[in-house]
């Protein structure tokens, strides 16, 4: 049987869940081992939404995790995927060979913002070496593969995903000379769909709320200035921007569905809620029936499924936090009744962080 879903938000239980996630996967997620650093960025950057990093974990934890963190820099500063969460020794051992393992866009994104999260010092971060991976990643027609190169293989890996990924970790690091904005623009546009919203890459013919968003937001970060003070998306006329702006508001019906004739799911309350942000127009969203959906899709025991009938887990348990903090800074409803701190839309980390990681680049380059 179920165990029924709650209407009242459980700030402790969720704690509660993602740390223990932090401590030892779920075994729902050990599928997932070969991205366990983009899991812990899941904990780690749910529990700085929470306001809780600090006081619910030691000193020495986070110290481990930066350090953990850290030996999965490959050459030149590129950061690859991994296999282990918990430094223990033997697991410290397994890292030695890290190295071997392809530099990754997805997993190089969620690790600097661990990084961030963590309030680590970024003086071993090759900023050059990360510009060159990223350079590396982007294909001839414009698009980006998650591995340098890797686009010469074909395959369907090379969509709106990995863009994003170029675009945020190139915006973070405060260098975008790695991309080819131009081939980069073009080719996101063609991703474009008849409906007003993104497929995943050229000749998708359906428009879906989470490559919405990526492709959103990276045109946003192409335009956004060194100060990181506004997001513009100039580059879309009006018309564009207004039809993007009715297909994400057609998304909701109480929450979000990923496309037409779906059914709710709580990711999408980020994707499609922070896209509509990102466009300037998060107010449209009915934010109460937004945030009665997610609630329901809490676990008593702390963590969301993906919808009302599903078991949590830390990917869709994250996204519902952020989308509940975009939710609180929208609405009437204060974030502090929910215990969130602010969201960054554009990097998917709460405001903090993303100051801090700004501030801490400026440092380190100065």
């Amino acid at each position: 049987m179920e165990p029924p879903r709650q209407s009242t938000f459980k700030w402790n239980a969720h704690i509660n869940y993602f740390r223990r996630c932090l401590m030892a996967l779920p075994t729902a997620a050990e599928g997932h081992d070969s991205n366990r650093i983009t899991i812990a960025y899941f904990c780690l950057s749910a529990l700085d939404l929470l306001g809780a990093l600090q006081d619910k974990t030691s000193e020495e934890q986070r110290n481990g995790w930066i350090d953990w963190i850290w030996t999965l820099q490959a050459r030149k500063s590129l950061l690859t995927s991994s296999t282990a969460l918990e430094l223990t020794r033997e697991l410290i051992q397994l890292m030695e060979n890290a190295s071997t393992s392809p530099a990754h866009l997805p997993s190089t994104y969620t690790a600097l913002l661990s990084l961030a999260i963590l309030r680590a010092p970024l003086d071993r971060l090759d900023r050059a070496g990360l510009v060159a991976f990223v350079k590396s990643c982007q294909s001839p027609n414009g698009s980006f593969s998650p591995t340098a190169d890797s686009y010469t293989l074909g395959g369907f890996q090379s969509d709106a995903r990995m863009a994003y990924c170029a675009c945020a970790v190139s915006n973070m690091i405060g260098d975008m000379s790695g991309i080819d904005v131009p081939l980069l623009r073009q080719w996101i546009e063609s991703c474009r769909t008849w409906e007003g919203g993104y497929g995943s890459r050229p000749g998708v013919i359906e428009a879906q709320g989470g490559t919405t968003y990526c492709s959103l937001t990276s045109l946003a970060l192409l335009e956004q200035d060194s100060s990181h003070s506004t997001l513009s998306l100039s580059s879309l006329d009006q018309q564009s921007q207004d039809d993007t702006t009715r297909w994400l508001v057609s998304r909701q019906i109480g929450g979000f569905q990923g496309r037409p004739g779906k059914l709710e799911d709580v990711c999408y309350s980020f994707w499609c809620g922070g896209a509509l942000n990102v466009l300037g127009h998060g107010n449209l969203v009915s934010h109460s029936e937004n945030q009665s959906f997610l609630l329901s899709s809490q676990s008593p025991f702390g963590g969301f499924g993906k919808e009302p009938e599903d078991y949590p887990d830390p990917f869709h348990s994250y996204l519902a936090l952020a989308a509940l903090s975009l939710s609180s800074l929208e609405s009437s409803v204060e974030q502090a009744s929910l215990g969130l701190q602010e969201l960054d839309v554009k990097w998917n980390c709460s405001c903090e962080t993303a100051k801090y990681l700004t501030k801490e680049i400026h440092r380190i380059t100065s």
